[in-house]
């Protein structure tokens, strides 16, 4: 396969306010992942604290099922938007991040999405938990409600998982399939972005700021991120208000005039769980 890495990287186009507005709208089925994940609860509609979520409360959206992963400590939901008329697959973060990144384990491991395609193996073990039920439950809502938008969606750790569903159902299904990605780390090789890039739907993958997750695992490692980056330019690391004209479209699987450019001097996560608000509030 050719090379999809770039060193330095392309910043072009423009971030329109229907981006913006999905940037914001998608952040709060991802941040409502943090309080609605809970295999056990027994309402199926969405709530959080903290004004987490005030947008989607006001939708008519239920959730279909919990997504309870067994390795490590992410988790999230399946649910139906009948207002915005979207099947959305949400993933939170685990809540040890930073135990994460002090013992990051690179390990790739073979995946079946393509010959040549390594993914990160916890991230691949985290899918392998919940890859029944998404790729049963999906699909046959899909089947129920032809004209509604399937979208995936998660921040931090979760959003490796958003990745990895989104990769299988475009694959699967055949459809455009969009993903909204808050600060993700890298996934996979080269072969793999290439194939994922490759397939229906639209990427954002949004960084802010100086966040060290999408940083991680290195470059070094044989990782790349998928397109497109999306970058919260200015800060510093508490900032959540941003114009279109703040946020960079950055091209390339290792663009270094974006996030992957940034100083990683320290464990500070501020930025990583700032991403147009405080993505985890609801959970404390």
């Amino acid at each position: 396969m050719r090379s999809v890495a770039s060193s330095g990287g392309a910043i072009s186009g423009a971030v329109t306010p229907d981006m913006m507005n999905n940037f914001h709208t998608f952040i709060q089925y991802t941040a409502a992942a943090y309080c609605n994940s809970d295999p056990l609860q027994t309402s199926t509609s969405i709530s959080c604290t903290n004004d987490a979520c005030p947008l989607i409360q006001t939708h008519d959206t239920h959730i279909v099922t919990a997504l309870d992963i067994t390795e490590g400590q992410d988790g999230g939901y399946i649910a139906l938007d009948n207002t915005a008329k979207t099947i959305v697959v949400a993933f939170h973060g685990s809540s040890n991040v930073g135990d994460w990144i002090t013992n990051l384990d690179v390990g790739l491991v073979d995946s079946p999405l393509c010959s040549g395609c390594k993914v990160h193996k916890g991230f691949q073990d985290s899918w392998s938990d919940i890859q029944q039920t998404v790729m049963a439950i999906v699909p046959g809502l899909r089947s129920v409600h032809a004209d509604y938008n399937i979208v995936t969606t998660g921040h931090s750790l979760g959003a490796a998982l958003a990745t990895l569903s989104a990769a299988q159902l475009r694959q699967s299904m055949g459809i455009p399939i969009d993903t909204y990605l808050y600060g993700s780390p890298r996934i996979g090789n080269e072969d793999f972005v290439e194939f994922f890039n490759g397939l229906p739907g639209q990427t954002f993958r949004v960084t802010h700021w100086d966040d060290p997750v999408p940083r991680l695992p290195g470059h070094q490692f044989g990782y790349y991120h998928v397109d497109t980056e999306y970058w919260l330019s200015v800060g510093g690391a508490d900032k959540i208000d941003y114009t279109p004209e703040e946020v960079l479209v950055c091209q390339g699987s290792y663009n270094t005039n974006c996030n992957s450019g940034t100083q990683f001097t320290n464990l500070d996560l501020d930025a990583h769980y700032r991403y147009f608000q405080r993505v985890a509030a609801c959970k404390a």
